[in-house]
């Protein structure tokens, strides 16, 4: 994939599948689909995320393919075919947040729990067991109930707090993608696309 002027989206491809479809994994092809065996609009999102486009407004999604694999309607129905992936993969994205909030909000309620059964524990231990014990030691059983503490709630805080920036932005993408026009062209040599920096 590439950014052409005007920061069209290129992508080449062997076959309009591999825009959905992951290839084989081959590195001996001169095309990157094939050296990483993902599908390509998968790779296109993933660059679209880390170097975004500005502006959208008539930016093109081109796809070079072999001229024999381009048909009269090839166009349409790959943009029927993209508006109805990048639906169906953004309502994916929405399960996905709702699950891992829920997930994660029951699993902060159970170490939640659990933190304060062993902070109880451990304050009955110092007015009891080590009701008598010298400074250090009770120093040494606080701290190590407090990075107990720490480490199982860390796991479900970060999913609730982290776990949904992804597929967001994901979804950012997408719709835009559904957005776009989809142009098909014939693909250029390897060499060549090399020389325009494709």
């Amino acid at each position: 994939m590439s950014t052409a002027p005007g920061n069209d989206i290129v992508i080449r491809l062997d076959t309009i599948e591999q825009l959905f479809n992951a290839p084989d994994i081959n590195p001996f092809s001169d095309e990157e689909v094939d050296v990483l065996g993902e599908p390509a609009l998968l790779r296109a999102v993933r660059r679209l995320q880390a170097h975004r486009i500005r502006h959208w407004e008539g930016v093109k999604l081109i796809l070079e393919l072999p001229p024999d694999q381009m048909t009269p309607d090839l166009e349409t129905r790959t943009q029927e075919a993209l508006s109805r992936y990048c639906a169906a993969k953004i309502e994916d994205n929405r399960l996905q947040i709702r699950l891992s909030r829920v997930r994660s909000l029951i699993g902060l309620g159970m170490v939640t729990v659990i933190s304060i059964v062993v902070i109880g524990l451990a304050y009955l231990l110092f007015n009891s067991l080590f009701a008598g014990a010298p400074d250090t030691v009770k120093g040494i059983v606080a701290a190590s109930v407090s990075v107990f503490v720490w480490v199982i709630l860390w796991d479900p805080m970060e999913s609730l707090l982290f776990n949904w920036v992804e597929p967001r932005l994901e979804n950012n993408i997408l719709r835009k993608l559904q957005r776009v026009d989809i142009v098909i062209r014939p693909k250029s040599s390897s060499n060549e696309a090399r020389s325009h920096g494709a």
